[in-house]
């Protein structure tokens, strides 16, 4: 017969069973919620442009919280800040166009673009006038100062090619930078002859300045040109894959809903882009969002760098995978 300090410890051993089993279902319960990723809460560094319209409205409509993922959206300055933070762990993922990760990458750094952001369409990326000027033709353009948010990236490689194509030298043709906020002012003042566009800015400029477009940079070889994407350092990626899907998954779900619901886009800009409103919001111009990774965009990307002399040899888009 046993003992009453044998029955205590009995029951003892039991409730520490007990308490052990629901201990280690709770941890697998919540492994399994979470799907077992390797990090949950996430920055996504982002770009205040309409193509970064997918991060909001997963944030939105709850598809990352679906996967088990806490976003929490970092604005970057420029592409160039997009690279080093991403690269330093700062932020886990990237808004971006694919320029700068070509770039960096053909330095050495190592990068893997995960989601397809946007592609350009006619009269988006434009290059306007003021009212009161001489330019009313692409050839006009020769021999004049374009302003540009940065001459070394996609909107001087756009431009350049369009001029080509309009039968402009390009070498006579001076870009200059100028950050979007005093744009406005360097047209009036004619520190600069011309700008290079995208709304909200171009929207923008129309209304209170009546400028007008004397350029559409997209068409012929650049029609439909791959824009913006979201990449992630190849440390975080190989250390993180689970992650990585879970992130890819719920961008695909914002993607499609951006790339089939315009007004859902609306909505959404006004909330992380200064200055625009819900009005303007609605009518002004944005491109496509693919909604499937295509490994071909960054390939056409790489090839029209080498075409525009960015890059001296042909670069391997697969490095990018």
């Amino acid at each position: 017969m046993k003992t009453r300090r044998q029955i205590f410890a009995t029951a003892a051993v039991a409730l520490m069973a007990l308490f052990a089993a629901a201990c280690s279902g709770s941890n697998a319960a919540e492994k399994k919620d979470s799907g077992g990723l390797e990090k949950k809460n996430i920055k996504v560094g982002v770009l205040p442009t309409w193509d970064a319209a997918a991060v909001y409205l997963a944030i939105k409509k709850g598809y990352f919280t679906a996967e088990g993922l806490n976003v929490t959206p970092v604005t970057m300055a420029n592409p160039e800040e997009a690279i080093s933070k991403n690269v330093s762990g700062a932020v886990d993922f990237a808004h971006n166009g694919y320029v700068s990760p070509t770039m960096a990458s053909n330095r050495g750094l190592k990068l893997r673009i995960i989601i397809d952001g946007a592609q350009a369409k006619s009269n988006m990326y434009v290059v306007v006038t003021p009212k009161k000027t001489s330019i009313h033709s692409p050839k006009d353009l020769a021999g004049k100062k374009i302003g540009m948010t940065t001459s070394k990236g996609l909107p001087a490689l756009l431009t350049s090619a369009a001029l080509q194509l309009a039968g402009v030298d390009t070498k006579s043709v001076q870009f200059v930078d100028v950050p979007y906020t005093n744009m406005g002012a360097a047209l009036q003042n004619g520190s600069i002859d011309a700008a290079f566009a995208t709304d909200p800015f171009l929207t923008r400029f129309e209304q209170t300045l009546g400028a007008r477009v004397v350029l559409d940079t997209i068409n012929g070889p650049t029609a439909d040109f791959p824009i913006g994407c979201y990449h992630t350092s190849e440390r975080f990626a190989k250390q993180n894959p689970k992650t990585v899907a879970a992130f890819q998954r719920a961008m695909a779900k914002a993607q499609t809903l951006a790339a089939t619901d315009r007004n859902e886009v609306a909505q959404v800009l006004p909330t992380y882009i200064k200055g625009l409103t819900p009005q303007a919001a609605q009518t002004i111009t944005i491109g496509t969002f693919p909604t499937s990774l295509n490994k071909s965009r960054a390939q056409r990307v790489a090839d029209f760098m080498l075409q525009q002399h960015v890059l001296t040899t042909h670069f391997d888009a697969s490095t990018l995978e």
